[in-house]
């Protein structure tokens, strides 16, 4: 298990990394979503007192918050779309997180069941993934703080 104030100083790291990349090469955060994803895990791991997964792309999930519960958590740069989420391995995940980068700042766009998640989202048969309208997440959210 990675102690929170390790996965804060990676979470620092990955910001920098990722304000290197979109100032150096004049990329837009949306170019760097192998960096995001990670820094979403870690913002997660912190938002929630949980730890990361044992395994590096663990199928379903990414974080485990200290009562168990597992995390799927889905980082975008996107102002609005969609987020895709894996039909054949969300059943693993008890919880999903969807995590807003903007202006150099993360934000939790939606934090709660997965079931609830998907019954917003729609089934897109082509890809076989769910999708979840960024806008729809934020409504979510927006219902369960309230």
């Amino acid at each position: 298990m990675i102690p929170l104030d390790r996965i804060q100083q990676l979470l620092d790291k990955y910001y920098e990394l990722i304000r290197l990349e979109t100032c150096e090469f004049f990329v837009n955060a949306t170019e760097v979503r192998h960096l995001l994803g990670r820094l979403g895990e870690f913002y997660c791991a912190l938002q929630i007192g949980g730890t990361l997964a044992h395994l590096t792309n663990q199928p379903g999930f990414d974080v485990i918050c200290s009562a168990g519960r597992k995390v799927s958590v889905k980082t975008t740069a996107q102002k609005s779309g969609f987020i895709p989420i894996g039909k054949s391995t969300i059943h693993r995940a008890d919880d999903l997180m969807i995590v807003q980068y903007k202006e150099e700042l993360l934000t939790t766009t939606y934090y709660g069941t997965v079931e609830k998640a998907l019954s917003a989202a729609r089934y897109y048969e082509r890809s076989g993934n769910y999708e979840l309208e960024i806008s729809k997440a934020r409504r979510l959210m927006a219902v369960s703080e309230s």
